[in-house]
């Protein structure tokens, strides 16, 4: 069997390793083990083929694209066989135009899926934005929260003292809740102020404390619970004496 012929059914095998239980097979692997050449483009070809199957499985590809892809390469499939049929050789399998054809499909929802990710935010550029959007403007002006991602109280505490459902803020100018902000009120500290929800996601720089602790800008105190970064925003009352007391007592 010559190199032609060899390299022309590796093309066609799956991970350039021809079936080795026909006599064809048996011929392709009688040669690669004297051709060093023939030996370099089955590595190769199998090289591809991993290639292409770990891009398709690590990348989603849109809902339809396999069907249309399949509908045209069964409409091509005639022509290629005519071609055969002619004498004519065919150099790449209809499998190898297939994966082609779908690698190129999954760089580009790959490229377009790591292009719309949000981008990661620093605390105190959301900090800033939530005092300047809460204060500025009237609870009755700001927008429901679109639900945009799951915003849940867990800690009992602080179900009990946010009075209202929340409001949502659009920080990126992305289409989107970035943030969700529920009215806090505690009686019991004469506070009154904000409780937002960030997804842990979305932060760069994500604090180490699980309750507030500390006070950023006199007016602001942000933790984390593992989903997400809480900010608690102080309207009236003391942002230092929450802190100094929430943590032992409830409200």
């Amino acid at each position: 069997m010559d190199c032609q012929t060899v390299r022309q059914m590796i093309e066609m095998s799956p991970g350039g390793a021809p079936g080795l239980r026909s006599a064809d097979g048996e011929a392709v692997r009688h040669h690669l083990e004297t051709c060093p050449q023939c030996q370099s483009a089955a590595a190769e070809i199998g090289e591809w083929d991993h290639r292409v199957r770990t891009v398709m499985t690590a990348v989603p590809v849109p809902a339809g694209v396999r069907e249309r892809l399949l509908s045209q390469l069964t409409k091509s499939a005639p022509q290629t066989a005519a071609l055969a049929g002619e004498g004519r050789p065919v150099t790449r399998s209809i499998r190898r135009i297939a994966a082609g054809l779908g690698l190129c499909i999954a760089l580009a929802t790959g490229i377009a899926f790591w292009v719309g990710l949000p981008s990661k935010l620093q605390l105190a550029s959301i900090e800033d934005a939530t005092v300047r959007e809460l204060r500025n403007h009237p609870a009755a002006g700001l927008s429901n929260f679109d639900g945009s991602f799951p915003a849940e109280i867990t800690d009992a505490k602080w179900q009990k003292v946010c009075t209202s459902p929340p409001v949502g803020l659009n920080l990126d100018n992305r289409s989107g809740h970035d943030v969700a902000a529920f009215r806090v009120n505690i009686p019991a500290l004469r506070f009154r102020g904000w409780l937002v929800l960030v997804p842990i996601s979305r932060i760069a720089d994500v604090p180490l404390s699980t309750y507030p602790d500390s006070v950023h800008y006199a007016q602001t105190a942000a933790w984390q619970d593992g989903k997400y970064v809480l900010i608690c925003l102080a309207e009236q009352g003391s942002i230092e004496t929450l802190v100094a007391q929430w943590n032992g007592s409830a409200a």
